[in-house]
């Protein structure tokens, strides 16, 4: 990467020219170059693996294993750094350093909680950021006071007879409800299960059964994906007088709750908010960035207008050179 210019832009993930070219979070793994995935979430994960070699982390190998059904094995080039991005287990940033230093989040959180370390600014020439909650009203509630507010929701509900269901996605957040209401042993859908077995250790499985209709006692606990909430097993669970929330910083739009169909919704996200996106871009102080994923448009507006610093959002096809 040691050149006098570098070239950026949307094609096979994010590219970064240079010899061996790299690939951040691409669709397809190739013999040709390096690939660098930031963690194992189906959107990060490539759909077509030709190639043998990946930058990533254990954690992200062993599921990316399980989710792909193939053979990859971990590449250790020179030149790139992985650094925690504290978004869910195994997740990582990347820095390239080089003649100058480009550092790639992937998606990322700076807030510790419930076991996970939250992800630290790197000094950047270039930074390319995500931007899923790229706008002002994505502002999420202290964590400390969310996780309160979900534990005594579903104590209330058991309490009073009523079993619970919490969605959330298998791999993330799903972990972090374990930690918080691992005192009620809840029951785990079998995605649930088959992610935290790869990720956690026998601690957090000790704290939690897999799911069976015909084994659990009632009022119980499960967590499961959301893409669960219409089917048979929640409609079943529902006729019985169960109770279902999801857990999504999506929640902070007060129409969630109604759009997804649930009982609650809770802002607890495993993703940096608005403020805290703003913030990490302040304290890597980069010359230029690169906003993706998400609302790219409004959060290079609004680096831009804050910062005064070069921004732009990542159009697919488009291709940008920066002169260093």
């Amino acid at each position: 990467m040691g050149r006098d210019a570098l070239e950026i832009g949307l094609g096979n993930g994010v590219e970064f020219s240079g010899e061996p070219r790299c690939y951040f979070d691409p669709a397809a793994v190739g013999n040709a170059g390096i690939y660098c995935v930031s963690h194992a979430h189906e959107d990060h994960l490539p759909k077509s693996v030709q190639g043998k070699k990946v930058v990533c982390s254990d954690a992200t190998l062993r599921c990316a294993i399980s989710r792909l059904g193939c053979e990859i094995e971990i590449d250790e080039p020179n030149g790139i750094e992985m650094k925690n991005a504290g978004h869910v287990a195994g997740s990582t940033m990347f820095l390239v350093n080089g003649d100058r230093k480009v550092l790639y989040t992937g998606d990322f959180c700076p807030r510790n909680r419930l076991g996970i370390v939250g992800a630290a600014p790197s000094k950047a020439d270039v930074l390319v950021i995500e931007a899923t909650y790229g706008m002002p009203r994505y502002v999420f509630p202290p964590t400390d006071a969310m996780i309160g507010v979900i534990k005594d929701w579903v104590d209330d509900n058991i309490s009073q007879g009523q079993s619970v269901a919490l969605f959330a996605y298998p791999l993330g957040k799903s972990q972090e409800l374990i930690r918080m209401l691992g005192s009620l042993t809840p029951y785990l859908h079998g995605s649930v299960m088959n992610m935290t077995r790869l990720v956690e250790g026998t601690e957090t499985l000790s704290k939690c059964l897999p799911y069976s209709r015909e084994n659990v006692k009632e009022p119980f606990l499960m967590i499961c994906p959301p893409s669960v909430r219409n089917s048979n097993l929640i409609r079943h669970w529902k006729k019985k007088g169960m109770r279902i929330a999801i857990v999504s910083g999506w929640s902070v739009e007060s129409s969630f709750k109604y759009k997804m169909g649930v009982d609650e919704a809770f802002p607890f996200s495993d993703h940096a908010d608005f403020e805290e996106l703003m913030a990490f871009v302040r304290a890597c102080s980069p010359s230029v960035v690169f906003t993706h994923h998400g609302f790219s448009v409004e959060l290079a507006s609004e680096i831009r207008r804050s910062f005064g610093i070069e921004a732009h959002p990542l159009i697919r096809n488009q291709k940008s050179l920066l002169e260093f």
